[in-house]
């Protein structure tokens, strides 16, 4: 049933994204993304640098003994993610493949806590990033009532939802659920209870013994978020469409709201370019300008996630000169 409904989903945005195609006309897109050339090579070498950060930051996760190398973690990640946007559990299947492309080096009782850490530190930032430009925006723009409850909605439900996941992890990340299989009398995973234990045991660690490493971490994922204002910027820049600064950070932080309300769509097909378009509009600019800025940045990372399919087929001898084999 639920493989139904995200094919069901998959099929919607794909007729999304038709019909805004039909609406602005596939001749100004195509105009725009001519015009984009060789532009797409200063943008792909931002979403460059957006990867290396986020690998570093995963890196600072690890304890120093058994942090694996650069290299090894940059392959992990783009091999990873390109796989998770092809399985029906999207941004969860990447981080799973990471863990189970890690098992041989480090173990899971390792990999699994440095993921769990990173993954909620790169949440954090882009709560604070999008509610600095919710705040903002609504001072700045006249917005629908009922989309700024949606903002402010979205912005509670993950506040609050991440000061638990926080708290949760300091403690007893993934033992609770012991706790309630225990009062239900189950007792089938009963067998895992140590190695979880050790799994929370590690989790918690690193909250207590390596705040240096929280704050690398939460650093590079906030300028991973910077980098998306630019990319922005930079877009609209070949496109020659100058914007401020300030306006490409609206764009880019309502942009991750948006598509955090729509998260049951796969790889948010038709909604992220959608989302784009009735932004632009919003601000004032040309809307169907704010398609082609959407598939200019879904080709990005179309892009991205070739890159990791073909990494994953040819292991790239570079990397596997570095690091151990997969």
């Amino acid at each position: 049933m639920k493989n139904c409904y995200r094919a069901l989903f998959w099929i919607l945005g794909f007729f999304l994204l038709g019909f805004l195609f039909h609406k602005v006309g596939a001749d100004k897109i195509w105009k725009n993304l001519h015009l984009m050339g060789w532009g797409f090579i200063p943008v792909l070498g931002i979403s460059l640098l957006w990867n290396l950060c986020n690998t570093w930051a995963w890196a600072v996760c690890f304890h120093q003994g058994d942090r694996p190398s650069f290299l090894r973690l940059f392959w992990t990640k783009l091999c990873a993610e390109a796989i998770g946007n092809i399985t029906p559990i999207s941004h969860l299947g990447g981080e799973v493949a990471k863990v189970y492309m890690l098992r041989r080096q480090i173990g899971v009782l390792v990999g699994l806590p440095s993921l769990v850490v990173n993954k909620t530190i790169e949440m954090v930032s882009g709560l604070g990033f999008v509610f600095v430009g919710s705040v903002i925006a609504f001072e700045k723009i006249s917005m629908p009532e009922e989309m700024r409850m949606g903002i402010l909605i979205v912005l509670l439900v993950g506040g609050l939802g991440m000061a638990g996941i926080v708290l949760k992890q300091r403690k007893n990340t993934f033992g609770w659920i012991f706790d309630i299989l225990e009062k239900f009398q189950l007792s089938f995973l009963e067998g895992k209870r140590g190695k979880v234990e050790e799994l929370d045991k590690n989790i918690a660690t690193f909250y207590k013994q390596n705040r240096n490493g929280f704050l690398v971490s939460l650093s590079l994922h906030t300028f991973s978020w910077v980098l998306s204002i630019v990319e922005i910027f930079v877009i609209l820049w070949i496109l020659d469409e100058s914007i401020s600064m300030f306006s490409a950070f609206l764009l880019s932080s309502l942009s991750v709201v948006i598509n955090s309300a729509f998260f049951f769509v796969p790889s948010g097909v038709g909604v992220f370019e959608g989302g784009h378009m009735f932004l632009f509009h919003l601000l004032g600019l040309n809307a169907g300008l704010g398609l082609a800025v959407g598939i200019i940045r879904r080709i990005r990372k179309l892009f991205w996630i070739g890159i990791g399919f073909l990494m994953l087929v040819f292991k790239v001898p570079l990397i596997r000169q570095f690091s151990d084999g997969v």
